[in-house]
């Protein structure tokens, strides 16, 4: 199993609604429109980011809660490779057809806050 992992370095004062089941994650490229309504997470390591492809059946690790991989966007993995941007959605009813969007389907949205610790783990 391979890991790649990644910081919460900050959150925009718009990017977390208690009701909205979706978390838009951008790297520390984002210009400071999308910062107000992104996560933005930093790469320990740029060239395993730019090698990161995600397949239904990976896991995504948001600090100790584990979160089995639904199903993943046609465009997720190039937008994560090179902007760090995804769109992550919790919820059994989410949009189905979001491209750059990965879904948890019966998870419950976890916190996010500066020093989050995320793990894409790809089988």
């Amino acid at each position: 199993m391979r890991e790649i992992k990644s910081t919460i370095t900050a959150v925009g004062p718009q990017a977390l609604e208690d009701q909205d089941p979706m978390v838009i994650l951008f790297d520390e490229t984002a210009s400071e429109t999308l910062r107000q309504v992104a996560v933005i997470q930093q790469f320990d390591d740029e060239t395993a980011q730019q090698q990161l492809e995600l397949h239904a059946g990976d896991e995504l690790v948001i600090d100790d809660q584990h979160l089995p991989i639904d199903a993943v966007g046609s465009l997720v993995n190039e937008n994560l490779q090179t902007i760090g941007h995804v769109t992550l959605i919790f919820s059994d009813a989410g949009p189905a057809d979001l491209h750059n969007a990965i879904y948890f389907r019966g998870q419950p949205k976890p916190n996010f806050r500066v020093g989050t610790q995320l793990i894409y783990r790809l089988k």
